[in-house]
């Protein structure tokens, strides 16, 4: 029996950590505050705590935290939800007491907010994965996880000067049809390639009955409106290349959005062109990918669970009573509390 779906004493730990992500010691006066994680946003989340001055004296500009979750059950053992940036402190003085309310940033945030001072080219034949590692590492950042299946760019790639090196990776992350770059909950930096939610394993099961850790009240949302059956990715060629085209088309009888169970009728999406694409493969998966994303206000489930380790995009079965799906993790809210809980948007696996 999976020991988080029995009896639970948790508590939050919060942690002071160097630039380099190494601890210095817990953080007290902690009092209480949130965090967000959402998979299909450009910085990957958000959150706020509220801390007691105890003379603690953060470094708010050099020195971030990490928020760890121990749930209390013997045997499982505390794991880290985020690890964030400090960012617009605002000290309120009470009578006895200061406190501070700050908002918090993911780690993405380092690499977003700056440029190369000069033009950022990659040649044709240039290896994708080590570029995006070099582009991390050039922001003092080192805990990295990379796979590289060895992608390499197939047209010559300009960037201005000032652009986002964020905006710059998950261009090329995109073009070897990887996820955008996202941080896991200790704060290592992950460059992954894509998998379908079809492909991906189930990683945990919410079940209704005796060991069931959600609520029983949730919602399904699903907008049936203008959902494509079709999807086309688009690389455009010159003199020395050819032009790829990646198509997509949602065939499965199964659906009730696909071109069968429309009586043949095609309901397109709209036409991509993206500026480098590896393979007539890789031009495909993205297609496939797209069509996805493009269907995800087709089933979107809120549940509210007990908090476990997830990442976003894990795949996850849910069994409520009278219905069942499997669905990926969107968004996850959590409340900093003693009996906090954790607000989830899933999307339905079609």
């Amino acid at each position: 029996m999976d020991p988080l779906t029995g009896a639970r004493k948790p508590r939050w730990q919060y942690f002071l950590l160097d630039r380099f992500d190494n601890r210095l010691g817990p953080l007290d006066g902690v009092t209480g505050g949130t965090v967000e994680v959402v998979a299909q946003s450009r910085l990957g989340g958000s959150g706020d705590l509220n801390i007691d001055d105890r003379g603690q004296n953060i470094d708010w500009l050099k020195q971030r935290v990490q928020i760890v979750y121990d749930p209390g059950v013997p045997g499982v053992e505390a794991w880290p939800i985020a690890t964030m940036l400090f960012t617009t402190p605002k000290m309120r003085q009470l009578e006895d007491r200061k406190e501070y309310a700050v908002d918090l940033l993911t780690k993405l945030q380092i690499v977003d907010q700056t440029g190369f001072d000069t033009e950022y080219s990659l040649e044709v034949g240039e290896p994708i994965i080590p570029a995006v590692v070099a582009i991390i590492q050039s922001v003092g950042e080192t805990r990295i996880a990379a796979t590289d299946l060895g992608a390499v760019t197939t047209v010559p790639l300009r960037w201005e000067a000032g652009v986002s090196k964020l905006t710059i990776i998950n261009e090329l992350l995109q073009a070897a049809n990887y996820w955008s770059l996202w941080c896991d909950g200790s704060g290592q930096f992950r460059v992954q390639p894509y998998v379908a939610p079809t492909a991906r394993p189930v990683v945990r099961v919410f079940e209704a009955g005796q060991a069931s850790i959600h609520e029983p009240g949730w919602t399904l949302e699903q907008d049936h409106s203008a959902v494509p059956n079709k999807y086309v990715v688009r690389r455009d060629g010159d003199d020395e290349t050819p032009a790829i085209v990646g198509v997509a088309v949602n065939m499965d009888p199964a659906s009730m959005y696909s071109i069968p169970a429309r009586d043949g009728l095609i309901v397109m999406a709209e036409v991509e062109v993206v500026s480098d694409i590896e393979s007539q493969q890789a031009a495909d998966d993205l297609a496939q990918r797209r069509l996805l994303d493009a269907m995800s206000p087709v089933a979107k489930l809120e549940v509210t669970h007990a908090i476990v380790p997830l990442n976003p995009n894990d795949r996850v079965k849910f069994i409520p009573r009278g219905y069942e799906c499997d669905a990926t993790v969107q968004r996850m809210k959590y409340d900093l509390a003693f009996d906090g809980q954790c607000d989830a948007d899933w999307r339905e696996v079609m």
